[in-house]
């Protein structure tokens, strides 16, 4: 049994009590950084015990607040230190808080479905009315159900967000689907074996919506107010359009190894970002690509579903023959071959290759791919192949 988090975002109702709280919590955040800078402390009970006493004549909030200021200081300054050994930040520039939100002690705050019940003073609450969708509802049905539990609340200056918590059994399966994710496609192979071809338009929305700011460039010179205006919308705009395909893409593939009874296998792609130096334009490209969302989206809505997700280096997936190892060379636009005669698609490739690493055995020559079922949308097209 393992535990699934979820973090749902709600509006909610702001009034002048939560805007200085929120303002009060940063200058608390910022007040313990200080205080653990000036006394060399980097732990978090050395600096709750070092700054409880100053704290208190300071704010007259429950204490709890300084526990949750404590931690957060002391996760910034880890961080920050750690970046600094890297030479990624400088030492003579500690970090410091200014964005507005709260991580909230679980003794603080209380979800009660439509609401949160927050202890500003010790018996002194204060409730913040939630604003949620169909969405939200159906999470908030299930906490009421007793099947979801409610993790450490954060909330911000427009948003907040509750993480819900779900005990999931995920069973090995015996069966598996290896996902990799391009620039214009997302190609999966199964165990058993099944191929699924998404090509999507992330690429395309990246592309135009660089261009339409690449414009709106032009225009801060002259029109310094419009162009920052415009440039929040469309980054905005581009933002959701690329979140909700993103969710789409993820919820085709979860449902599929849902159906079939597949674990998951996909590239661990973390760091991949720093090693990406390929030229202005192509740099711009690869570190627009939404990988990493996208593998989150798919590893948690396969959590929730029970589906069990695995990882495996993606070292020279794409360049190897998974018949006998040796080095394929290109045949034309997309097909791999090696020097033993196989030939196929490099997606498909790659795919056979995690496959290989996890230890599932797939005879790649039953792998020659004709087209069967096609769904098209505006920036989605679904194929899926019959194999032979």
């Amino acid at each position: 049994m393992v535990d699934v988090m979820l973090a749902i975002p709600f509006s909610y109702e702001r009034n002048e009590i939560i805007r200085g709280l929120l303002e009060d919590f940063r200058d608390m955040i910022n007040f313990c950084i200080e205080k653990a800078i000036e006394n060399d402390v980097t732990s978090y009970a050395k600096l709750r015990k070092l700054v409880y006493e100053e704290w208190k004549k300071k704010w007259n909030y429950s204490t709890h607040f300084c526990h949750s200021a404590c931690k957060i200081a002391s996760s910034m300054l880890k961080s920050w230190r750690k970046k600094v050994r890297k030479g990624e930040a400088k030492s003579d520039k500690p970090p410091k808080a200014k964005k507005l939100f709260i991580r909230f002690d679980p003794q603080l705050v209380k979800f009660e479905g439509d609401r949160l019940r927050i202890s500003i003073k010790p018996r002194q609450f204060t409730y913040v009315h939630l604003k949620y969708g169909e969405y939200q509802r159906k999470f908030i049905e299930e906490w009421k159900k007793g099947k979801l539990k409610v993790g450490e609340i954060t909330m911000n200056g427009e948003k907040v967000i509750v993480p819900f918590r779900k005990e999931i059994d995920l069973t090995n399966p015996k069966d598996w689907i290896a996902i990799d994710i391009n620039e214009s496609n997302v190609t999966a192979v199964s165990s058993n074996p099944h191929v699924i071809r998404i090509e999507h338009g992330l690429r395309t929305i990246h592309t135009t919506y660089f261009e339409i700011r690449k414009k709106i460039q032009k225009l801060s010179k002259y029109k310094p107010i419009t162009s920052g205006r415009l440039m929040k919308k469309y980054l905005g705009r581009e933002k959701k359009i690329t979140h909700d395909l993103c969710h789409k893409i993820a919820k085709i593939i979860v449902d599929f190894a849902k159906e079939h009874g597949f674990g998951i296998i996909m590239e661990d792609l973390k760091g991949i970002r720093k090693n990406i130096n390929r030229g202005k334009n192509l740099n711009r490209r690869l570190h627009s690509r939404n990988f990493r969302k996208l593998q989150f989206f798919i590893e948690y809505k396969a959590k929730l579903n029970g589906i069990q997700v695995v990882y495996v280096n993606p070292h020279k997936t794409s360049s190897l023959c998974p018949i006998c190892g040796g080095k394929l060379v290109p045949n034309g636009q997309r097909l791999l071959k090696c020097m033993c005669g196989y030939e196929n698609d490099r997606d498909v490739i790659a795919c056979l290759n995690m496959l290989r690493m996890r230890g599932v055995h797939v005879p790649p020559e039953c792998l020659s791919m004709k087209i069967g079922e096609r769904n098209s949308s505006r920036w989605l097209n679904v194929t899926a192949y019959s194999l032979t």
